[in-house]
């Protein structure tokens, strides 16, 4: 059976995606923090929205299928950079804590930050994993009680937060703690998709583009005043910055906008080369989103040293320069596509091989 793929799915994942790249590379401005306000919960939602339950026999069907899909890749990844990362400190001479513990927190995973030094982007991964899990038995209880159960679950983790700080946030194995707050997103994304559908999604945007557009750009206001009224955001960090009532409608507000916006670029339908290429190059990055989420953070570093070597400045320089950043971010998705088309897919095709034989 052949899985039928929604091009706005794949263009939301895309611009995702190229927005966490970003964001990752410019670390100080405007657009930081609009992405810091929603990047991540995107990512869950999106996710959400293509959970079918049905779709497995028994909870050992479900659980081997999602392993395969996240924890093996997850593992390949984690371990190929951290050697990459451990033979470039050691060549740099750079003082390091511990080039072991890196490595152990693959099995560990306690968020980003100074855990996974080697690659801070992959706790994403068991964290999905982890969000998927929990909701594989909440939405067993409808649509209705399912996003209660899981907003009380959002709620509960931001409460333990406040009250038990950083001895909270930093002491949950599998990210345990942002994946309770990825809940809402995932199970909205899923209700949402349960109860409307891909098709009258897509057909609804389709004959109303112009609404559609005047909404997206309405919606922009308050995305970005919040965003700069009340900072940024960091899942992967349990940095909120904001009380869970900020954040939550701050995050559904970034997921609309984008996923509008998605749908409309989607629907275009033009002979114009350049606007057929960006949106060939959207779907291209949501396809190998999961591939540039592994590979974009050493890919980046490197870049970043490249640019400001050949700029003659610091690295701090090139992460607070709109161009500089940009010239890193170019060359950082170069990179991503090149090691993904002559690297990852070749080795998935022998793999694919010998799994036939």
């Amino acid at each position: 059976m052949v899985k039928e793929r929604f091009d706005y799915l794949d263009i939301a994942r895309g611009l995702g995606i190229l927005m966490v790249v970003w964001a990752h590379i410019l670390v100080k401005g405007w657009s930081h923090e609009v992405i810091y306000s929603f990047h991540m919960p995107l990512f869950f939602f999106l996710s959400g929205m293509v959970f079918q339950k049905n779709k497995y026999v028994s909870f050992s069907d479900f659980f081997t299928h999602r392993a395969k899909r996240l924890l093996l890749p997850y593992l390949i990844y984690s371990i190929a950079t951290w050697i990459f990362w451990a033979v470039f400190r050691y060549v740099r001479h750079d003082e390091v804590d511990s080039y072991l513990m890196p490595l152990l927190q693959t099995f560990i995973a306690q968020g980003s930050g100074a855990f996974f030094v080697h690659n801070s982007a992959l706790w994403f991964i068991p964290c999905l994993f982890l969000t998927e899990i929990l909701y594989f038995f909440i939405c067993r209880l409808g649509h209705v009680w399912s996003i209660v159960v899981c907003f009380g679950c959002a709620a509960v983790s931001f409460i333990l937060g406040n009250v038990y700080g950083d001895d909270y946030w930093f002491l949950l194995p599998w990210n345990a703690d942002a994946a309770l707050i990825a809940l809402p997103f995932y199970a909205v994304g899923n209700v949402l998709f349960q109860r409307i559908g891909h098709r009258k999604i897509t057909q609804s945007v389709s004959n109303n583009r112009w609404p559609y557009f005047i909404l997206c750009v309405l919606l922009t206001i308050p995305l970005v005043w919040s965003s700069l009224y009340f900072g940024e955001c960091s899942m992967g960090s349990s940095s909120y910055q904001c009380s869970g009532m900020v954040f939550m409608p701050r995050a559904f507000l970034g997921i609309a906008w984008l996923l509008i916006a998605s749908l409309l670029f989607g629907t275009i339908q033009t002979h114009d080369a350049i606007t057929s290429t960006a949106v060939r190059y959207f779907k291209w990055s949501g396809i190998k989103s999961l591939d540039i989420m592994c590979l974009h953070i050493p890919l980046k570093g490197v870049c970043m040293i490249l640019v400001g070597m050949a700029l003659h400045v610091s690295v701090d320089d090139v992460s607070c320069s709109n161009l500089y950043s940009l010239a890193s971010f170019i060359l950082t998705m170069i990179g991503c596509w090149f090691v993904i088309r002559f690297i990852v897919e070749n080795v998935a095709k022998i793999r694919f091989r010998l799994l036939k034989k």
